[in-house]
């Protein structure tokens, strides 16, 4: 009774070429979901957008400017979404950062809450960012 084995150079040919497609696949979804490079000095974490009356929302944890949001219990959809130690509020009329996961900003403007506010929301910090 023999047994056949593939030859050792045939399974490193098939592993090279598994590990080449896996990097290409890898790759190609960077290059469509990474974000782009941070160019200001104040970073933010997107967790997620809102439609508003004219345009969107960004609703985002600050990282390297601690006083500047709040600590945030949020929900979405009537489901808790977590809870975020420096929440702001950014408004984005003309949908700039739109599927942004990060975004970067040197100066803002702070936004009193709409008339219309969700009481959950009151007393997040509201900006709108000039540079």
């Amino acid at each position: 009774m023999s047994i056949h084995l593939p030859s050792l150079s045939k399974q490193r040919a098939c592993l090279n070429s598994r590990l080449f497609v896996y990097s290409f696949l890898v790759l190609l979804s960077c290059a469509f979901s990474c974000s782009a490079p941070c160019t200001g000095h104040i970073e933010a974490t997107v967790l997620y957008f809102k439609q508003a009356p004219q345009g969107q929302l960004a609703y985002v944890n600050v990282l390297n400017k601690p006083d500047l949001g709040s600590q945030q219990n949020l929900m979405r959809d009537d489901k808790e979404y977590g809870t975020f130690p420096h929440v702001v509020i950014i408004n984005d009329p003309a949908m700039k950062f739109k599927g942004r996961r990060a975004i970067c900003f040197d100066e803002f403007v702070k936004q009193p809450p709409p008339a219309d506010v969700d009481l959950r929301e009151l007393d997040i910090p509201r900006i709108s960012i000039t540079k």
